[in-house]
């Protein structure tokens, strides 16, 4: 199959092999090989002790290399006192071989579960919120993340029933497949008549394709931790002091919601005794307008209110949604912190920054600063924010900015040539900036154009 195309896998697909792809890499080539040939049969009862041991070799090579990117995480994530009592690069080893073992699971236990082990692999929690769902026939939208062996959450469906209509039927299953997973589960996907599967880079044809199947009633998995800069920026975990921060998050999920009205039903898994044997559990139903808001504070009970009422813009919509698919999830991700796929890449992510290329000037530098922060609100959403009325003064402080004449004596030294705004509220954001550009006033600006001051400190008052 092309990668270019929205596609299912049937038994004609195909896909173009480059000098990029998993089929020429030795590692992913030797798992093929085993899946092809149904080698990993052999290994249904051989303990997973043996994998775990052999991750640890391996893993110590590699872990030198990924702690630095790791410890920047936990170190955010953590507090200070909490991190003196463990050893990060003993959690830096455990993050490396639990991905070892990711790849010995998945090389050669994961296609031998069926409907007679399942329950011995993974046992399921909450199935009844998936169930009822599912009950709804509108399809349902499985929010997942990056957590120990989330395929564990797929191969636990597809040997399970459901009653529809009192009757005994399949589950049937959608998943985005990256090229690797395409690679080493060929042979199965094929056979497998609930479970479909599509790689594509091309995402205006996914959300089409996603579509189809949900009308068809399929349960469609979507990664709710794959992070891009340019996502709407939502709280993290809604009020937590310590996790007070905004991180960006796909709107596919909620896009989707709105429009057909479909389910949406959280899923985590994480390891018993071993990573080969997960349980899955499926989380209640993220919906505003049938969840309980009796016991949630004054400011989210009237953004649901409104919500419900209908008097909520687009973007508070989607941001609303994000926030609680947020709550259910990302707990988790606390839990086990160097089961956290996505921990390796978070700050990458999550980045943003105002950046100044061949900025010599201090208005230079407000004006791109004051864009860059009208952008920032656009784009981020926190309930109870009063978005419309920054968005203006900033509109207004920007024209006012357009009225000053530019002066010889407006010069200015950058110590760095960007302000990093990324992993911040709104109002943390504003606070760090306006004490940057407050701190870069020359005498000139001061004097001559004292109204700057005034209006930089006026914004914070907007929170």
């Amino acid at each position: 199959m092309n990668e270019k195309k929205s596609d299912t896998l049937d038994n004609n697909s195909t896909i173009k092999p480059t000098d990029t792809f998993p089929d020429n890499n030795f590692v992913y080539r030797v798992a093929h090989f085993i899946q092809k040939y149904r080698v990993n049969r052999f290994f249904q009862h051989v303990p997973f002790t043996i994998f775990r041991a052999l991750s640890v070799p391996i893993g110590y090579q590699h872990a030198v290399n990924g702690h630095p990117q790791l410890s920047k995480t936990w170190k955010f994530l953590y507090s200070q006192k909490f991190l003196e009592k463990i050893k990060l690069k003993r959690w830096t080893n455990s993050f490396i071989r639990y991905k070892i073992q990711l790849y010995f699971d998945t090389a050669l236990y994961l296609s031998i579960r069926n409907s007679k082990n399942k329950d011995y692999f993974h046992p399921v929690v909450g199935f009844n919120h998936l169930e009822k769902a599912i009950q709804k026939k509108k399809g349902v939208i499985v929010p997942l993340l990056h957590l120990g062996e989330y395929l564990h959450t797929l191969y636990t469906l597809l040997y399970r029933n459901v009653l529809i209509d009192e009757k005994s039927q399949k589950i049937l299953v959608f998943a985005l497949s990256s090229k690797e997973n395409e690679f080493l589960f060929r042979g199965q996907i094929k056979k497998i008549d609930n479970l479909s599967a599509v790689i594509t880079t091309d995402f205006k044809s996914l959300q089409k394709t996603i579509q189809y199947y949900l009308k068809r009633n399929y349960c469609v998995f979507l990664a709710q931790d794959y992070y891009s800069r340019k996502q709407l920026r939502v709280p993290f975990l809604y009020n937590s002091k310590q996790y007070d921060f905004l991180v960006p998050c796909p709107q596919m999920i909620t896009n989707i919601h709105l429009n057909l009205g479909c389910p949406i039903i959280p899923v985590t898994t994480y390891p018993r005794q071993n990573l080969k044997l997960s349980v899955v559990k499926f989380l209640p139903e993220v919906n505003p307008l049938t969840m309980d808001i009796s016991n949630e504070d004054e400011t989210l009970q009237k953004e649901i209110v409104n919500f419900r009422n209908g008097t909520l813009n687009k973007k508070e919509k989607y941001g609303l949604l994000s926030l609680l698919i947020n709550r259910k999830l990302n707990r988790y991700l606390l839990q086990y912190p160097f089961l956290w796929q996505g921990a390796f890449l978070f700050f990458d992510r999550t980045q943003l920054r105002i950046k100044f290329k061949n900025v010599e000037s201090y208005l230079e530098m407000l004006k791109i600063t004051i864009t860059k922060l009208s952008l920032f609100i656009l784009n981020s959403y926190e309930h109870g924010r009063r978005d419309e009325d920054i968005v203006n003064n900033l509109k207004s402080f920007s024209a006012d900015l357009e009225e000053i004449e530019e002066d010889p004596r407006d010069i200015i030294t950058l110590n760095n040539k960007y302000i990093d705004i990324g992993l911040l509220t709104g109002k943390n954001t504003f606070k760090k900036v306006i004490s940057i550009l407050l701190s870069y006033q020359n005498s000139y600006i001061k004097q001559k154009n004292d109204f700057i001051s005034q209006r930089l400190n006026s914004l914070l008052t907007l929170f």
